[in-house]
This record gives structure tokens, sequence and C-alpha cells, in this order.
């Protein structure tokens, strides 16, 4: 490994170490920070083959008043155009720095600085492991077109929670990939999705820009714990295709929902008309989901679903439990459909609560099974229609396109 304080970094948080390690980079691909506290005055541009340690215990801060442009990060690769392999990124504190580089409030304007942390754009092979991504100013870590990933060991913390704070963002064109052992330290970190996958998106906000939209494909998802984020996983699909998806191992505290299927109708700015007529029928494109083993509560006080499904979709959702103790918001629904037509949902292991609490939320027409003090709820959905379950755990859920 070559050390970067042999090309004159100092570690002492005081001058500008971006050009010493860059000239390591640029030199070597085997590189190694140790410990100290580096000032970072310019994005870190990682080649292909390149494999940069960390010492854990290292922080690398963006100095004051280095976010100016959307494309101004911490660390990215350094061949967005043409594409980056074989890249490996492991160990450190990265820190954002985002009270001394803030975002204009104009959430459209794509020369400003967007606040995204860490970014990553057109690369085939990339490792990213053991760090702690601390104080973004938007998104903490941000995937597009990269492809055979792997994302793990990754603990978010925050000073000051921020608008758009996605922990882990995939953008289009992202497709076999592994994402696991996500920690939320802190509350509001990550202050939105811990995992997005928005195959779609507004791409002229200032978060956004510089990303594609497209398919995402082939993710495994896995372990995910938070004290309070917003959002655990959210899958935005309009138009692109979100396939062959799991998730498994979720648990702790969101203000919103579990999982978010709205397809951004909650967002600042929306993807699509919702009075468009070729709308009609619903928006989107989610096949091959599955979800288990979820323990999760409420953070904040609303009536939004822990399972919020308002996109064409088949999904399997099983053991999905809420912890009555923590949940700060009991009656929020469960689980809610709507805005998609010809679908079926099945619903299974209510209770007796559960069971006459749907009927008399649902607009949906209901079939009913019963079995030992457990009952099963069937549907086909119309667009105007919804399926709701309020409260309590769900052994089973599923959702799937007629034919």
């Amino acid at each position: 490994m070559i050390n970067v304080q042999d090309f004159g970094a100092a570690g002492d948080g005081i001058a500008d170490d971006a050009p010493a390690i860059q000239n390591a980079l640029d030199q070597h691909r085997d590189v190694f920070i140790p410990y100290g506290r580096y000032n970072i005055g310019g994005t870190l541009k990682v080649h292909s083959g390149t494999r940069l340690t960390v010492h854990p215990h290292t922080v690398l801060k963006l100095a004051d008043g280095a976010g100016r442009k959307w494309n101004d990060f911490l660390l990215t690769n350094a061949k967005p155009e043409s594409g980056d392999r074989d890249i490996e990124i492991c160990g450190g504190i990265w820190n954002g720095n985002q009270k001394a580089n803030r975002r204009e409030p104009q959430i459209i304007n794509p020369g400003a600085y967007g606040g995204v942390l860490v970014n990553f754009f057109n690369v085939e092979n990339l490792l990213f492991r053991n760090l702690t991504l601390a104080n973004a100013e938007s998104y903490f870590s941000r995937f597009s077109r990269v492809r055979h990933f792997l994302v793990e060991n990754i603990r978010f913390q925050s000073d000051e929670p921020r608008p758009n704070n996605d922990g882990v963002h995939l953008g289009g064109d992202c497709e076999h990939g592994l994402i696991r052992h996500l920690r939320g330290l802190t509350r509001g970190a990550p202050n939105d999705d811990i995992v997005a996958l928005n195959a779609d998106d507004a791409l002229d906000r200032v978060e956004c820009y510089g990303q594609t939209c497209g398919p995402i494909r082939h993710v495994h998802i896995y372990d995910l714990e938070a004290v309070q984020c917003h959002t655990f996983v959210r899958m935005l699909s309009v138009d692109s295709p979100i396939e062959h998806i799991t998730i498994d191992d979720v648990r702790g505290g969101c203000d919103i929902s579990a999982i978010n299927m709205d397809a951004a109708r909650g967002c600042l700015v929306p993807l699509f008309d919702e009075n468009d007529p070729a709308r009609q029928t619903g928006v989107g494109a989610i096949s091959h989901a599955r979800a288990s083993r979820f323990m999760v509560h409420k953070t904040e006080r609303n009536d939004i679903p822990l399972l919020r499904l308002e996109t064409r979709a088949a999904i399997i959702v099983t053991d999905f439990r809420r912890d009555p103790d923590a949940d700060v918001s009991p009656e929020a629904p469960t689980l809610r459909t709507r805005y998609i037509e010809n679908h079926e949902v099945a619903v299974e292991g209510l209770n007796e609560e559960q069971k006459t609490m749907a009927l008399e939320h649902s607009s949906a027409q209901i079939s009913i099974e019963s079995n030992a003090h457990r009952h099963n709820l069937g549907a086909k959905t119309t667009r105007g229609e919804s399926l709701v379950v309020p409260g309590g755990d769900l052994a089973r859920v599923s959702i799937r396109p007629l034919l």
C-alpha cells in the first residue's frame, strides 16, 4: 500500500489534503490513508482498479465552502462518462460538513450544489464497505449505472438531519447488488430512506442531477436497523421496472413507512400527471419482489401506512411485525393499497379486531376466510378503491396483477 502521507498529506484537520491524496490516487492503485483528520477541499476521484483503504477512525471532512456545484462530492469515480471498474473503498469516517456546505433553497437548480456526499456513476464491480457516512447535506451515498456491487457495514449519523437524506440511493440502471448491514446511529440518520431504489426520479432536482432513470434489477437488501429514519426501503417506479428485489431483516423506528411504493405522489416534484388518461389504471412496474422479517415501529404520529403499496406490482411480504411498546402511532394502518387497478391482494394472519377494522376502513370488496381465530382477507382492486389493514402484525401479504 501507498501511504498518502508520503505524498504530503498532513492529516491535521487544517491543511487541504485533497491534492496530496489525489496525487496518490492518480499514481497508484493500492492507497492507504492512516489515522488522522483530513481536510478535503475538492472531490476525490478514484480510478479503475483502485483499492482505497482508510483507518477506521480517520475523518475525511469536506472543507468549508467546497460544495459549490452539483458534482462537488467528497468521493466519486474518475471516469463517469466512459466508465470505471473494479473499485474497492473500505473504512473511514466521511463527513460532508453540511453546516458549511449548504444547498440553495431552490430544489430545481441543476448548476447548484446538490449536497451528495459520495457518488458512483457507471461502475462495474464496486465494493463499498465498513464506512461511517456523516453529516450529508442530501444523499449520504448515490449510485447510478452501477453493476455487480456490494455495499455493506455502513453507518449513518447526523448532527443536523436534512431533507432528502437517503442513506443508500440507487438511481437507474443498477443491477446485481447486495446491500447489507446498514445502521442509522442517530435520530434522523438517515432523514429519508435508508435504501432508495429510484428507477424513476425528478432528475432536475439538485440532489438528483447527474443520475439517470432506468431499470433496477437483482438487488438483495439485508439487515437494516435505525433509531429513527424516515422510511426503511423505497421502491420508486413509474415507467422503469424494478425487478427481482429481496428485502430481509428490518428493525427499528421510522417516521413514515417500512416500505414506500407511492410513486412519488407525496413528493414536492411529481413524476406524472395523476389526471392523465394513460395513468388511470395506475403507474409502476415492480415485479418479483419479496420482503420478510420486519420488526418496526412508528416514531412520528401520522396516518401513513407502514406498508404503502400504491404502485402496480407483484410483491410478497411475510412476517411483518410492529413493536407495540415503541410505536407512537399504533392507530396508523399497517397496510394500505390504492391507486391500482386489476390487482389481487391477499392478507393472511389477522386477528378479530384487525378483520373488523379492515372491513370498516376499506372501500374494496373483501372476501374472508377464517381458521382458528385467524382471518385471511382477499380483494380485487380498482383504482378508486383501497384495502386498509389498521394496526398489528401481518403473517403474509401478497399483491399481484391480474392477467
